[in-house]
């Protein structure tokens, strides 16, 4: 745990090392995303997730894009339950290393009210987790007003506070962007919860851009 702790805290301090030799785009993107989770083993276990980010782009001296910073709020509820079930805050910095990989690392805080281990007990809880993201993508179609985009996404989820990996979730799917402004996508995704049970899910989202 003291090196995973030792590796974030230098990657983040890393970042901000730059500053002699780069500068912040002063309009960051704002992104609001909106997804619906339907659960395929469990009744209970459909969500409704809102995030709302904003990424600021790091310049070089020419002004390209280094890497980004994207501050972001997260809520998730539980349909069947009617329970706000997660709310996260963090910052992720991330970067296109080609147009085709992505690579991001978060660190959030979180509060949680989760069924992770009985089908009826709700676990209350407070956390601190980091989030590693690595995604593909692959352009399946693109025209003046329309791009499709096919994508294989990983995210592993590591918990300070229990020292330990707590979920490695797998995401397949495409992605539809109608301008600069909205994005629609479908995908299936496996969550391995590490210690406690695995889930399958049909997502669909809405993603506004602005």
């Amino acid at each position: 745990m003291k090196i995973k702790n030792s590796i974030l805290i230098g990657l983040f301090l890393l970042c901000f090392v730059f500053t002699a030799f780069a500068a912040w785009d002063k309009k960051p993107q704002i992104r609001w995303e909106q997804l619906y989770r339907y659960d395929l083993r469990r009744d209970e276990q459909d969500l409704y997730i809102n995030r709302l980010s904003a990424a600021f782009d790091y310049l070089n001296k020419i002004e390209k894009p280094l890497f980004k910073v994207t501050p972001f709020f997260e809520i998730r509820r539980n349909i069947g339950r009617d329970l706000w079930e997660r709310k996260e805050l963090g910052v992720e910095i991330s970067k296109d290393i080609f147009p085709w990989l992505y690579l991001g690392e978060a660190i959030q805080q979180g509060w949680m009210k989760e069924d992770y281990r009985y089908d009826y007990d709700v676990e209350k809880r407070r956390y601190a987790e980091s989030e590693t993201r690595v995604l593909f993508s692959h352009n399946l179609l693109e025209s003046r007003y329309l791009e499709i985009k096919g994508f294989v996404l990983n995210e592993y989820s590591y918990d300070f506070n229990r020292g330990a990996g707590v979920r490695n979730e797998v995401a397949m799917g495409i992605k539809v962007s109608a301008g600069k402004h909205a994005e629609v996508d479908i995908h299936w995704r496996h969550i391995d919860r590490i210690h406690y049970f695995d889930s399958d899910n049909i997502e669909a989202g809405l993603t506004l851009i602005f």
